[in-house]
């Protein structure tokens, strides 16, 4: 291993990125010189924007929440139709009630289609929602949408504020009154409704996370309160308490790992509903009055977007029928060519000719629309080193590599193909066209989420064809954070370890016969790794920066010289892993995460991780 060079040009995600073995110097010439540039420009954005670890750049409902609170501690102040900005240069932003809703997504980068006022946002927005005066009233969930509902007592809403949990809201309100903070029921604010909001609004799941300072564990999406869990009491309001009685600060000594687990607006409403919540799936019936969406068979495409135009002729550029919002449905009743379009990362010139609910017929991008096809899309499959494309009968495969959407006029598919890079593909027939299929080949294996664009493919290629990492299943979850144990199990396969004369019974509860027990053993046995002091390794926890520093420090032997500059938030290291951070820094197999911070409880991505292995596999390690 002694040939594998090792340089750090730059940081991705706090990363070091190696160019490294000869086999990515040849990828490099083979590709144009635009995607190395893209690639650093990714590293440069990766490094200076600290996102949300369980998605970068998506909203949660947590963010929502402490935005909430961020713009009542700082007084904005109130502006109709203000948007989140300073108008007058005093230092103070600027908004009304939606307007602080809407500030959110766009300080987020995440703006989608959350705009205009109260009932517009809810119109677009909304995919569950209830009455405050149910049974159960408002579900413990940070970060939902409480609304007020026009004082001539029509179907619209006056005014719309942010749920924080505990029973306060935030919400701008008057001229002079500027930025409120109090109780929803029993407040005096005339609250009388609760909504979850999508726009790619992330929920917490189940686990522990962090809110405003304090700890709260979620189960089943909703906040646990008057309980105990994992041995920590959890009182009243939710937020968890030390041995002592005072609120457990997050990150201190004993205080339990952050989850990652977030789900999406639709699985939060199947879950209340599950639990008995009698809320309205449909909130643009409340809006505007109007009847139920028909399900007639004939209705057989879905609008994915909001906002999405309704065209008089397949162009960007002809007039706007209507406006068409999420889940809209749609009859399609031919597909035809049109303007070629890149939107959500697809390029296509397909449209489809269309008709609403409503009567409107128009023209509306392919992108924007999923078919409710008969036909099923395309299957992939390996046979004799080649990669063969699979669809109903009677039907063409077309399928493209360059990274743009399929259509009737790409590649038709004949036979087998080299197992290289990304295809999508479709079936198609007649005026019938399937949703897409993508597979990406990377280290032998065949992967559906992710593509050769991605700026970790040639890391994930090679940490799988070198035995490092495996998948999961038919998808690699780059982006998902790893565990504890798939750690474990990556270093097992970096040691060159036979993990099976390790597999017997385990001292750890959570262990035994589990596919990583014989990894967990070698880790523990040789001291590289340790339990959680509750008898459980924590094997399905993420793995923190810091936690894997000193996995590698003591699987290297690494020792810190003492000649680094302190990161800026070394307060924030636990005293146990400073050492090891610094040791791994200095040796280039992690860095910071930009503006000299580290950010040491932040839980490692799984691409990530394949970095960092691959960093140690680079220096013989």
């Amino acid at each position: 291993m002694d040939n594998h060079s090792f340089t750090a040009p730059f940081t991705l995600g706090g990363i070091p990125l190696t160019m490294y073995r000869a086999k990515h110097l040849a990828k490099q010439g083979r590709r144009p010189l635009c995607v190395l540039l893209a690639l650093v420009v990714l590293a440069t954005v990766f490094t200076t924007l600290r996102l949300p670890a369980q998605a970068a750049g998506a909203p949660t409902s947590l963010g929502l929440a402490e935005h909430g609170l961020m713009a009542y501690r700082d007084n904005w102040q109130y502006v109709y139709g203000g948007k989140g900005g300073d108008t007058d240069g005093d230092g103070l932003r600027e908004s009304d009630c939606a307007g602080l809703i809407y500030s959110y997504f766009s300080d987020v980068g995440a703006l989608g289609n959350c705009m205009g006022g109260a009932s517009s946002q809810v119109r677009v927005n909304c995919v569950f929602s209830g009455d405050l005066d149910e049974l159960y009233g408002i579900p413990r969930i940070h970060g939902l949408v409480v609304t007020v509902p026009n004082y001539n007592g029509d179907t619209t809403y006056s005014h719309i504020g942010i749920y924080l949990g505990n029973n306060m809201a935030a919400d701008n309100s008057d001229y002079g009154t500027n930025m409120r903070y109090g109780p929803v029921v029993d407040g005096g604010r005339g609250w009388t409704a609760w909504h979850v909001f999508h726009n790619g609004t992330l929920y917490p799941s189940n686990g522990w996370y962090e809110f405003d300072g304090a700890l709260y564990h979620y189960s089943n999406c909703q906040y646990d309160v008057d309980t105990v869990v994992d041995g920590i009491t959890i009182g009243s309001d939710g937020i968890a308490l030390a041995a002592d009685g005072s609120q457990l600060v997050p990150g201190a000594e004993g205080s339990p790992a952050l989850s990652s687990e977030y789900v999406s607006a639709t699985t939060v409403a199947d879950a209340l509903r599950s639990l008995g919540y009698d809320g309205e799936d449909n909130t643009q019936d409340i809006v505007d009055g109007g009847d139920d969406v028909p399900s007639d068979s004939e209705f057989n495409g879905l609008v994915t977007g909001n906002g999405v135009r309704l065209r008089s002729e397949p162009t960007i550029s002809s007039d706007t029928v209507a406006t068409l919002y999420r889940d809209t449905q749609v009859k399609v009743m031919e597909t035809v060519t049109g303007q070629e379009i890149t939107a959500e990362g697809i390029t296509s010139d397909q449209w489809y000719h269309v008709e609403t609910a409503s009567g409107s017929i128009g023209y509306v991008s392919s992108i924007y629309v999923k078919m409710e096809s008969p036909l099923a899309s395309p299957t992939f499959s390996v046979e004799d080193g080649r990669l063969l494309i699979s669809a109903p009968e009677n039907c063409d495969i077309r399928y493209t590599t360059d990274g743009t959407h399929p259509t009737a006029y790409s590649s038709l598919y004949t036979g087998p193909l080299a197992l290289s890079g990304t295809y999508r593909a479709v079936a198609i027939q007649d005026d019938w066209t399937s949703p897409m299929a993508t597979v990406t080949f990377a280290g032998g294996s065949l992967f559906t989420d992710f593509t050769s664009d991605d700026w970790y493919f040639d890391y994930v290629d090679d940490a799988v064809s070198l035995g490092l990492f495996s998948g999961r299943g038919n998808e690699f979850d780059p982006t998902q954070t790893i565990t504890r144990a798939e750690f474990a199990a990556a270093l097992a396969n970096l040691a060159g370890v036979d993990t099976a004369a390790y597999a017997g019974d385990s001292d750890f509860s959570d262990i035994n016969g589990q596919w990583y027990s014989g990894a967990v053993n070698w880790v523990a046995a040789m001291g590289y790794m340790s339990g959680m002091g509750d008898g459980t390794f924590g094997a399905a926890n993420p793995i923190t920066r810091e936690q894997i520093c000193v996995t590698l420090a003591n699987y290297a032997g690494l020792t810190y010289s003492g000649s680094s500059q302190a990161f800026s938030d070394d307060s924030s290291i636990a005293s146990w892993a400073k050492n090891a951070v610094y040791a791994c820094r200095e040796r280039g197999l992690i860095s910071g995460m930009g503006n000299n911070t580290f950010a040491p409880k932040d839980n490692a991505q799984r691409a990530q991780a394949c970095v960092i292995i691959l960093n140690a596999y680079n220096q013989g390690l």
